[in-house]
């Protein structure tokens, strides 16, 4: 029996949260966290192989804040992690700070298009 990869899907707003997970489901087993606090709860809890997470939620940078924890963390730090933003879109500050700064794999602007979510996640996990 073939196993579904297992993607966790964090953001604090639940309806594009909800939206996401309908169509990550599709191809991965899926869990969701609602603040950067719970996912890394969950992430002690259950291995994943790939997480997807927005920048900004209960504060500026709780997203990158929480992704650094787990690439610092040597248990999670090989996880491959996609930060979701609409921030780029007012501001390129990505390309403002030198990109060792940023602790993610791939940067994603909001709204993404769910095949293209979808076949970045299969491009980092196989």
């Amino acid at each position: 029996m073939d196993t579904k990869k297992t993607v966790l899907l964090v953001d604090d707003d639940v309806d594009l949260l909800d939206q996401t997970r309908l169509v990550v489901e599709k191809e991965f087993a899926v869990d969701v966290a609602y603040s950067g606090e719970e996912a890394i709860k969950k992430i002690a809890d259950k291995t994943f192989d790939c997480i997807v997470m927005d920048v900004m939620m209960e504060s500026l940078s709780d997203g990158l804040d929480t992704a650094k924890k787990i690439k610092a963390n040597e248990a999670t730090k090989s996880v491959p992690v996609i930060m979701l933003t609409s921030v780029n879109e007012h501001y390129d500050y990505t390309s403002q700070v030198d990109s060792s700064y940023f602790p993610n794999d791939k940067w994603l602007n909001k709204p993404v298009k769910p095949d293209v979510l979808v076949t970045e996640i299969h491009k980092l996990i196989g």
